[in-house]
């Protein structure tokens, strides 16, 4: 199984779904955390300064002008994080103390950027912002900031742990649907097995079906399986009613020739009489002909013969078919060319007999239905589907909307009525190429009719020698 093929499984698409949509509102949630989690220590940050700052003002209201200076002078030589920022101006705005010496009062809180100080801009990191505020003392202002270094880290430590969670979700997401997937897929491919095998004419095959524990897929099978049942039992009615008509109708045909042939002998002597039972014993042949068709047919559709399946070099089915034609194409003033260029490495399994009785027929729908000078080709190539064995004239040809017809049985073409023949060959055709798993099509040979039998793909065989 591929990954497209994977991924066009309908258990693997529904975890895709299930995990796109659990990754969305998780990425939703951390969103909302993030945002709730860093306005807070935004706040907390905003709180300790503050803080700070209502103690100041305390000592420069107990202790004076004097002893807040050096305070902030120890608190800016003391700060070893690189977090706070401290400063002092006089009532004429000249610095007193603190680390940084270039910013001017303002007013309300203002985020001060640590690239933008001069004093302190080595410090700490670049991304670095301050919350800071100033406050009027009893001789001039104080300066007192905070970093958001915590809240970076902890947007940061958040969507770290954000991206690992929607990693592992997606990894459990996708492996649960690979693993459904792939326990659902052995079930449908029981069904898909199945299906063409019995559409390849194997009707007694079924799905199996686990009755513990028993899920929607067994229930499908079992429906399935009761539908196969009727359906074989249907054409198993048909076969064998058709089955038994001709040979309820051969029985006597054959004797009614053997009585025809008995009056013939004695009519010797009575030319107008042997010439009518002459005619009425053509008639018979081509009756039974067309019972033993329809018998052959039935067995082919039934697959009696697939049991006798065995390795086929096809181009020696080919070739056996050409060299037994040969002599009657020649006769008939047709010309044959025999195209066997990659044809020494072609296998097919199958049956011998019946695919010579293919091109047989193939050759003489084109001996019967064209007129004499027409050239038959027989091509056979390989493909990366497998073999294919095309014949091809350059006759009358079959409408495009004829094409499908012709294959159903005693179905002729209005200019075909009046030749020689029941209608059957190209059926036969048909049912020998389905017992072999091939696909028989027509197509415009510009001019004429090219048949072309596609073989599924089998193992090459050694050249045989010429």
């Amino acid at each position: 199984m591929t990954v497209r093929d994977l991924f066009r499984r309908t258990q693997v698409r529904s975890a895709l779904a299930f995990t796109l949509i659990i990754t969305v509102a998780v990425s939703a949630l951390f969103a909302v955390l993030i945002v709730r989690l860093a306005d807070g220590i935004e706040d907390g940050a905003r709180a300790r300064v503050i803080n700070t700052r209502d103690a100041l003002l305390a000592i420069d209201r107990r202790y004076g002008f004097d002893e807040l200076v050096s305070v902030v002078t120890d608190e800016a030589e003391s700060v070893r994080d690189a977090d706070s920022i401290f400063a002092v101006v006089d009532a004429k705005g000249a610095f007193v103390a603190g680390n940084i010496r270039t910013e001017h009062p303002f007013e309300g809180w203002r985020e001060l950027k640590r690239s933008k100080l001069p004093d302190i801009a080595d410090d700490g990191t670049g991304r670095d912002r301050f919350f800071a505020v100033w406050t009027p003392v009893s001789k001039g202002m104080l300066l007192i900031g905070r970093s958001d270094r915590e809240v970076r880290q902890a947007r940061l430590i958040l969507t770290r742990s954000l991206g690992w969670g929607l990693l592992a979700t997606a990894i459990l997401g996708v492996g649960s649907g690979i693993y459904l997937a792939r326990g659902a897929q052995r079930r449908i491919d029981d069904i898909a097995g199945t299906l063409s095998a019995v559409s390849a004419g194997e009707l007694d095959r079924r799905i199996p079906v686990v009755q513990l524990p028993h899920h929607d897929l067994d229930e499908v099978a079992e429906r399935i399986n009761a539908m196969l049942t009727q359906l074989e039992r249907l054409v198993q009615n048909a076969n064998q009613s058709s089955t038994d008509i001709a040979h309820d109708l051969k029985r006597p045909m054959t004797r009614l020739r053997q009585q025809l042939e008995s009056a013939n002998e004695i009519a010797d002597k009575n030319p107008d009489i042997k010439e009518v039972l002459e005619d009425a014993i053509g008639e018979v042949d081509s009756i039974v002909s067309t019972f033993e068709a329809l018998l052959n047919i039935g067995q082919l559709e039934a697959g009696d013969r697939r049991a006798r399946f065995v390795d086929i070099d096809l181009a020696k089915a080919l070739s056996d078919t050409v060299e037994a034609y040969a002599p009657v194409i020649e006769d008939s003033g047709f010309s044959l060319v025999w195209n066997a260029t990659q044809a020494s490495s072609l296998v097919v399994r199958g049956d011998h007999e019946l695919l010579v009785q293919l091109f047989a027929n193939l050759i003489e729908n084109a001996l019967q239905h064209c007129p004499a000078g027409t050239s038959i080709e027989l091509t056979l190539s390989g493909s990366t589907r497998g073999p294919v064995a095309s014949i091809a004239d350059n006759g009358p040809g079959i409408p495009e909307h004829e094409r499908e017809n012709v294959f159903r049985r005693f179905y002729r073409l209005e200019r075909e009525r009046s030749s020689p023949g029941h209608g059957l060959g190209l059926s036969l055709v048909r049912a020998i190429a389905d017992l072999h798993g091939a696909s028989a099509t027509l197509a415009d040979n510009q001019p004429g009719l090219k048949v072309s039998i596609g073989f599924p793909q089998r193992l090459a065989v050694p050249r045989h020698s010429a």
